[in-house]
């Protein structure tokens, strides 16, 4: 894809290994990305029936052979092992395209899990997910008719403040349906347990609008300031 730490990674149908995880990728307008954003990056965690996700021409393609509805397509993580100091708000954005009408496999939505400082691990559900947008991407054919295809834009958010110890290390976890694509992902924490509301960034939007070969995926961190 032509991307630092992208390259390298097998293609259709997706079933290899990646050879490294991907790292934080920004579009030219948005400028560069420095060690401040710290060691978020993106992995393939799990294959699907037959296929897996990899870097393909415009995003990040699930692959496989089947023509099935809701088949399992393969697992993706965003994992930070050094995590914002304090943290207490993830906030999760990500533009994913359907197959069929269907993107995330089952309808399950990303996951977070955590580790703290004395080994303890946990998961809390999102307190606020939502569609921020839709964006057309053609029609199928259905027995009742034609349907729209959608590439769907999720904004979720975790509230991370009832945990008492100091986080070491989370991870954003999903599925997507086989022939699904991802077309842009977006991380960002904060040491504030305010709600942080979710928007999609100008970059994701490019991405799924103007159909660019390239993945858009961006953290970032917001930390207090005095």
């Amino acid at each position: 894809m032509g991307q630092p730490g992208i390259s390298g990674i097998p293609g259709f149908p997706g079933t290899g290994a990646w050879p490294n995880p991907v790292g934080s990728q920004v579009d030219a307008s948005l400028g560069s990305v420095g060690a401040a954003l710290g060691g978020a990056a993106l992995n393939k965690t799990a294959n699907g029936n037959g296929g897996g996700p990899y870097p393909g021409g415009s995003g990040l393609y699930f692959g496989g052979f089947s023509s099935a509805l809701n088949n399992f397509g393969g697992t993706l993580a965003v994992s930070d092992s050094t995590p914002l100091a304090g943290l207490k708000t993830v906030v999760f954005q990500i533009g994913i395209g359907e197959a069929w009408t269907y993107d995330f496999y089952n309808g399950v939505l990303p996951q977070l899990s955590y580790t703290t400082a004395s080994g303890g691990a946990g998961g809390l559900a999102a307190n606020f997910v939502e569609v921020l947008d839709k964006f057309d991407n053609g029609t199928m054919n259905t027995p009742t008719g034609p349907e729209t295809v959608y590439i769907n834009q999720y904004g979720l958010q975790w509230d991370l403040s009832s945990v008492a110890e100091p986080i070491t290390a989370f991870s954003i976890a999903f599925s997507g349906v086989q022939h699904a694509q991802v077309y842009g992902l977006t991380l960002t924490q904060s040491d504030l347990a305010t709600q942080v509301i979710a928007v999609p960034e100008p970059s994701s939007y490019a991405l799924m609008l103007g159909g660019l070969g390239a993945l858009g995926f961006v953290a970032r961190r917001r930390a207090r300031t005095a």
